[in-house]
């Protein structure tokens, strides 16, 4: 509603969608590091078999099926928009929940520790780990190259294995020097995020902000301020 009230239909305030677009991207930078700060991998090995399994099936199944069903509403004459990917496009983000209402709700209802709630957070960090997959693939949907795919996701991987080992042996010390202040924690917090950023969007790398956004967040995942540091960047 605020989007169509300063947008050109209303007090046209914003005149295109370029004109924001730097901003919207920042915003998308900040909720998926938000995002990686709740998706602690290390819990993915305490929850069985019955998670893991159900993680990986849930999404490409839901995603294909609610896909199957636009597909069969575009033939019958409704549109979901232009070009030939339109269908998946409204179809994948059925199959993801979001992350960070749903814990905000099982927390509320103290279901973080029972049996339900821990197949449920196994479910959706299952579900923020294809998002990464789709991320990435995403960019060469319309042309996808086997060579191409593969150095997007070895760069993946290399940026992955460069997240952890920061998490591991730097950022420790640097937390622990910065742990007199909860704010400068903060900051140091927010600028490992944006240099993880400039690293993924290097020429030679050619990674998104996003996705880098989202790595970044989940390497400090594990560290016992996590939770506190998506306290402060959410309000």
């Amino acid at each position: 509603l605020g989007g169509v009230l300063v947008g050109p239909i209303g007090l046209d305030i914003v005149h295109s969608q370029r004109d924001i677009t730097d901003f919207s991207s920042l915003g998308l930078v900040f909720l998926l590091f938000m995002i990686g700060l709740e998706l602690d991998i290390s819990e993915l090995a305490k929850m069985g078999k019955v998670v893991i399994g159900t993680g990986l099936l849930q999404f490409p199944l839901c995603a294909g099926l609610m896909t199957l069903i636009f597909v069969s509403l575009e033939a019958v004459g409704l549109s979901f928009g232009e070009g030939q990917y339109s269908a998946l496009y409204v179809g994948m983000p059925c199959g993801i929940s979001s992350t960070m209402i749903v814990v905000k709700l099982l927390s509320e209802h103290a279901e973080m520790d029972t049996a339900p709630g821990r197949l449920t957070v196994g479910i959706l960090i299952f579900q923020d780990i294809w998002a990464i997959i789709v991320l990435a693939i995403q960019p060469d949907l319309a042309n996808p190259q086997v060579l191409g795919l593969l150095k997007t996701f070895g760069m993946i991987v290399a940026l992955i294995i460069i997240a952890l080992c920061y998490a591991k042996f730097v950022m420790p010390a640097i937390f622990m020097y910065s742990s007199k202040s909860v704010e400068l924690m903060l900051i140091v917090a927010l600028a490992w995020c944006f240099f993880m950023c400039c690293l993924a969007t290097l020429p030679f790398v050619g990674l998104s902000m996003e996705l880098a956004a989202l790595i970044s967040g989940v390497a400090l995942a594990t560290f016992p301020y996590s939770a506190e540091f998506n306290g402060k960047i959410k309000y």
